[in-house]
Protein backbone atom coordinates (compact mmCIF):
# COMPACT_ATOMS: atom_id res chain seq x y z
CA UNK A 1 0.00 0.00 0.00
CA UNK A 2 1.12 3.42 -0.88
CA UNK A 3 0.30 6.74 1.25
CA UNK A 4 0.20 10.39 -0.46
CA UNK A 5 1.13 11.95 2.64
CA UNK A 6 1.78 10.42 5.97
CA UNK A 7 2.54 12.18 9.04
CA UNK A 8 3.82 10.48 12.01
CA UNK A 9 3.44 10.91 15.67
CA UNK A 10 7.24 10.50 16.05
CA UNK A 11 7.57 10.20 20.14
CA UNK A 12 4.46 7.50 19.78
CA UNK A 13 5.93 5.65 17.23
CA UNK A 14 9.09 4.76 18.72
CA UNK A 15 8.11 4.17 21.78
CA UNK A 16 5.26 1.41 20.71
CA UNK A 17 7.54 -1.76 20.46
CA UNK A 18 8.03 -1.32 24.29
CA UNK A 19 8.83 0.12 27.24
CA UNK A 20 9.79 4.36 26.28
CA UNK A 21 13.67 5.07 26.11
CA UNK A 22 14.44 7.30 29.21
CA UNK A 23 13.99 10.50 28.45
CA UNK A 24 17.16 11.47 30.75
CA UNK A 25 19.22 9.38 29.24
CA UNK A 26 20.14 12.29 27.33
CA UNK A 27 22.66 10.97 23.95
CA UNK A 28 20.60 7.38 24.32
CA UNK A 29 17.42 9.17 23.28
CA UNK A 30 18.39 11.01 20.47
CA UNK A 31 20.24 8.13 19.03
CA UNK A 32 16.54 6.31 19.27
CA UNK A 33 14.81 9.28 18.03
CA UNK A 34 17.87 9.63 15.17
CA UNK A 35 17.38 5.79 14.11
CA UNK A 36 13.83 5.77 14.06
CA UNK A 37 14.41 8.79 11.96
CA UNK A 38 16.60 6.72 8.93
CA UNK A 39 14.59 3.97 9.85
CA UNK A 40 11.70 6.35 7.87
CA UNK A 41 13.51 7.52 5.67
CA UNK A 42 14.77 4.01 3.78
CA UNK A 43 11.00 3.04 3.82
CA UNK A 44 9.77 6.43 2.89
CA UNK A 45 9.88 6.11 -1.16
CA UNK A 46 8.73 3.16 -1.15
CA UNK A 47 5.36 3.50 1.29
CA UNK A 48 4.57 7.26 0.78
CA UNK A 49 4.60 10.16 -1.43
CA UNK A 50 5.75 12.31 1.37
CA UNK A 51 6.31 11.86 5.30
CA UNK A 52 6.30 14.07 8.17
CA UNK A 53 7.25 12.97 11.62
CA UNK A 54 6.27 15.25 14.35
CA UNK A 55 7.94 14.93 17.61
CA UNK A 56 7.54 16.76 20.74
CA UNK A 57 9.83 19.83 21.44
CA UNK A 58 8.64 20.74 24.85
CA UNK A 59 11.70 20.35 27.20
CA UNK A 60 14.06 18.68 24.52
CA UNK A 61 17.40 20.48 23.95
CA UNK A 62 16.89 20.60 20.44
CA UNK A 63 15.56 23.50 18.69
CA UNK A 64 11.96 23.67 17.70
CA UNK A 65 11.10 24.15 14.47
CA UNK A 66 11.70 22.39 11.07
CA UNK A 67 15.58 20.24 10.35
CA UNK A 68 16.07 18.58 7.35
CA UNK A 69 16.50 15.23 7.21
CA UNK A 70 16.81 13.87 3.63
CA UNK A 71 13.57 12.80 2.09
CA UNK A 72 11.61 13.14 5.31
CA UNK A 73 10.67 16.13 6.82
CA UNK A 74 11.17 16.05 10.61
CA UNK A 75 9.39 18.79 12.94
CA UNK A 76 9.36 19.63 16.49
CA UNK A 77 6.78 21.81 18.14
CA UNK A 78 7.39 24.98 19.51
CA UNK A 79 7.50 24.90 23.59
CA UNK A 80 3.35 26.01 23.31
CA UNK A 81 2.16 23.28 21.81
CA UNK A 82 2.02 19.46 21.58
CA UNK A 83 3.02 17.20 18.49
CA UNK A 84 -0.86 16.39 18.30
CA UNK A 85 -1.71 20.12 17.85
CA UNK A 86 1.08 20.54 15.32
CA UNK A 87 -0.89 17.19 14.29
CA UNK A 88 -3.79 18.70 13.74
CA UNK A 89 -2.91 21.88 12.41
CA UNK A 90 -1.13 20.39 9.80
CA UNK A 91 -4.35 18.49 9.01
CA UNK A 92 -6.97 21.27 9.29
CA UNK A 93 -4.32 23.27 7.35
CA UNK A 94 -4.35 20.51 4.18
CA UNK A 95 -6.59 21.41 1.25
CA UNK A 96 -6.96 17.32 0.99
CA UNK A 97 -6.93 16.00 4.24
CA UNK A 98 -8.40 12.75 2.90
CA UNK A 99 -4.65 12.47 1.50
CA UNK A 100 -3.18 12.21 4.59
CA UNK A 101 -2.89 8.89 6.67
CA UNK A 102 -1.60 9.76 10.44
CA UNK A 103 0.11 7.17 12.19
CA UNK A 104 -0.04 7.50 15.98
CA UNK A 105 -1.12 4.76 18.56
CA UNK A 106 -3.38 7.70 20.76
CA UNK A 107 -6.92 7.05 20.50
CA UNK A 108 -7.93 10.24 20.55
CA UNK A 109 -5.84 11.92 18.16
CA UNK A 110 -7.09 9.46 15.81
CA UNK A 111 -10.70 10.10 16.25
CA UNK A 112 -9.43 14.03 16.00
CA UNK A 113 -7.67 13.63 12.70
CA UNK A 114 -10.21 11.33 11.27
CA UNK A 115 -13.24 13.92 12.52
CA UNK A 116 -10.72 16.25 9.87
CA UNK A 117 -11.06 13.77 7.36
CA UNK A 118 -7.95 12.14 7.07
CA UNK A 119 -7.27 8.56 7.69
CA UNK A 120 -5.39 6.97 10.84
CA UNK A 121 -3.22 4.03 11.05
CA UNK A 122 -1.87 2.73 14.48
CA UNK A 123 1.49 2.37 15.44
CA UNK A 124 1.34 -1.32 15.51
CA UNK A 125 -0.21 -1.80 12.13
CA UNK A 126 2.38 0.56 10.32
CA UNK A 127 5.56 -0.96 12.08
CA UNK A 128 4.12 -4.23 10.29
CA UNK A 129 3.80 -2.56 6.95
CA UNK A 130 7.89 -0.92 8.07
CA UNK A 131 8.84 -4.77 8.89
CA UNK A 132 7.03 -6.27 5.40
CA UNK A 133 8.88 -3.84 3.28
CA UNK A 134 12.48 -3.92 4.93
CA UNK A 135 11.82 -7.91 4.54
CA UNK A 136 11.36 -7.01 0.88
CA UNK A 137 14.38 -4.85 0.42
CA UNK A 138 16.37 -7.33 1.71
CA UNK A 139 15.41 -10.17 -0.75
CA UNK A 140 17.39 -10.37 -3.87
CA UNK A 141 16.15 -9.13 -7.43
CA UNK A 142 15.15 -11.50 -9.24
CA UNK A 143 16.71 -11.51 -12.72
CA UNK A 144 14.85 -10.26 -16.07
CA UNK A 145 13.64 -12.60 -18.21
CA UNK A 146 16.16 -13.01 -21.40
CA UNK A 147 14.49 -11.25 -24.59
CA UNK A 148 12.52 -13.27 -26.14
CA UNK A 149 10.48 -14.63 -23.16
CA UNK A 150 11.56 -16.70 -19.98
CA UNK A 151 12.92 -20.04 -19.90
CA UNK A 152 12.08 -22.99 -17.02
CA UNK A 153 15.95 -21.79 -16.00
CA UNK A 154 14.96 -18.23 -15.51
CA UNK A 155 11.75 -19.30 -13.11
CA UNK A 156 13.31 -22.33 -11.61
CA UNK A 157 16.89 -21.17 -11.61
CA UNK A 158 19.36 -24.86 -10.92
Amino acid sequence: MRFPWLIVDGYSLLHRPGPPPDRGAGPRFGLARDALVRRLERLAGRVCDRMTIVFDGRGERVAPGEIAAGPVEVLFSPATLTADSVIERLVLASQAPAQITVITSDRLERETVEAAGAQSLSCGDFLALCEAEERALARPARPAPRRGGATLGDIFPG
